[in-house]
C-alpha cells in the first residue's frame, strides 16, 4: 500500500511539473542530437504548423514539425550546443517567414532543452525607435542646411528672372539664363523638401475630417497619372464615413506619396493599383496601397525610410518622400508598414489610430 502511495505521489508531482511547463507561454522542447523531438510543451504544440496530436511529435525532426522544412534551419547551433555541452543562442526567421525567434539551447546528455522566444514585436520596436532617433537627428541637420541654402538660392533666382525679363528674345545668352532659372527652381524644390522633413517634429493643427473623403480625393488627384501610365485603379472604402482627428493635408500627402511610389513601381510591368481604406481591428484605420509591380529587394526594403535614399535615376527623386511620410504617420500616432515579394508587388499600409 505504501508503494502505491509513493507512486501516486510521484505521478502527482509529475502532473504538477508538466502543468507548470505547459503554462509557460514560450515554446519549449527536448531535442536530441539527431534533431528529433523527445518532449514538448503545449505552446510548442499550438505554434507548430502541422496538425498533430501532442504525442505524434515524438521522434519527428524539429525543423520539420515546427518549421515545415526538409533540413535544419540556417544558423542552427543545436548540434554544436549538444556536442560541446555548452549553452548556445541564436536568432532566426527560417522557422516562420513572418516571425523572428530567439532560440536558446541548454544541453544535457545527448539532447538539449530548447527555448523559443518570439522577438518579432521587440525587433520591430527597436527598429522603430532607431529610425525615429535617426530621423530626428537628420531633421535638425537638414533643417540647418536648408535654411543656409535658401537665401542664396532666392537671390540667384530673383536676379536670373529679372535678367530674363530685361533680355531681348534674340539674345544668345537667354537660353543659358533659362537653364539657370530651371536649375535654381529644382534646387529650391529640394530645399523645400528638406525643410518639410525638418519640420516633422512640429505639431500641426488637428481637426476632425473624413478619411474616406481624403482617400477618394487622392484617388481623383492620382487618376491622370495612373491613366497616363496605362494602369487601372481599384478604390475600396467603407460604406459609412471614416472619422479621424488629424491634419488632413499631411495625411493626404502621405497617401499621395504611397500612390506615386506604386505608379513608379509599375512603369515597366503595368497592372492594377488597389487603394483600400478599412478598419484595422477596433482601434485603427488602415489605408493600404497595393501594386503588382516587380517588388522590392530585401536589402532595399531595409532602407526605404532612410532620408535621401532612392532607387530612382539621378535627378528624378530626392529620397525624402517616404521619410517625410514616416514622420507624418508617427506625428499622428500611426505607422507605415511595407510588405513586398520580388516579382509579386508590394503593399504599403498607413495605420492610424481612431482616437
Amino acid at each position: 500500500m505504501a508503494e502505491q502511495s509513493d507512486l501516486e505521489v510521484i505521478e502527482g508531482l509529475k502532473r504538477q511539473w508538466m502543468a507548470m511547463i505547459d503554462a509557460i507561454e514560450d515554446p519549449l522542447s527536448i531535442i536530441n542530437s539527431d534533431f528529433e523531438v523527445q518532449r514538448q510543451n503545449m505552446a510548442y504544440h499550438n505554434l507548430a504548423p502541422q496538425s498533430k496530436s501532442i504525442r505524434e511529435y515524438r521522434n519527428q525532426k524539429c525543423y520539420s514539425v515546427f518549421g515545415g522544412r526538409d533540413s535544419p534551419c540556417e544558423g542552427c547551433l543545436l548540434a554544436e550546443s549538444i556536442s560541446k555541452q555548452e549553452t548556445r543562442s541564436w536568432t532566426t526567421r527560417s522557422l516562420r517567414s513572418d516571425r523572428e525567434f530567439e532560440i536558446r539551447s541548454h544541453p544535457s546528455k545527448g539532447s538539449a532543452v530548447v527555448h523559443y522566444r518570439d522577438v518579432t514585436l521587440q525587433k520591430k520596436l527597436q527598429e522603430s525607435l532607431a529610425q525615429a532617433d535617426k530621423l530626428s537627428a537628420l531633421g535638425k541637420l537638414t533643417g540647418g542646411v536648408a535654411h543656409e541654402l535658401n537665401s542664396p538660392l532666392a537671390g540667384i533666382l530673383a536676379f536670373a528672372q529679372m535678367a530674363l525679363k530685361e533680355m531681348a528674345d534674340d539674345n544668345p545668352h537667354k537660353q543659358d539664363l533659362k537653364e539657370i532659372e530651371d536649375a535654381t527652381l529644382k534646387c529650391k524644390s529640394i530645399v523645400d523638401g528638406m525643410l518639410g522633413f525638418a519640420r516633422q517634429d512640429s505639431t500641426p493643427e488637428m481637426r476632425n475630417f473624413d478619411l474616406k473623403e481624403s482617400v477618394l480625393a487622392v484617388a481623383r488627384l492620382a487618376a491622370p497619372a495612373i491613366k497616363k501610365q496605362g494602369l487601372s485603379l481599384d478604390v475600396v472604402t467603407p460604406i459609412l464615413p471614416a472619422p479621424f482627428i488629424g491634419h488632413r493635408g499631411k495625411i493626404e500627402q502621405v497617401i499621395l506619396n504611397l500612390m506615386t511610389n506604386a505608379i513608379d513601381a509599375m512603369k515597366e510591368t503595368g497592372g492594377e493599383i488597389r487603394l483600400n481604406l478599412s478598419e484595422h481591428g477596433e482601434s485603427h484605420w488602415a489605408i493600404a496601397v497595393e501594386d503588382s509591380g516587380a517588388g522590392i529587394a530585401p536589402d532595399v526594403l531595409a532602407k526605404i525610410f532612410d532620408p535621401f535614399f532612392t532607387t530612382k535615376p539621378f535627378g528624378e527623386g530626392t529620397g525624402l518622400g517616404l521619410s517625410i511620410s514616416y514622420g507624418i504617420a508617427k506625428l499622428h500616432g500611426g505607422e507605415i508598414l511595407v510588405e513586398s515579394q520580388r516579382g509579386e508587388g508590394s503593399v504599403c499600409q498607413l495605420s492610424l489610430p481612431k482616437f
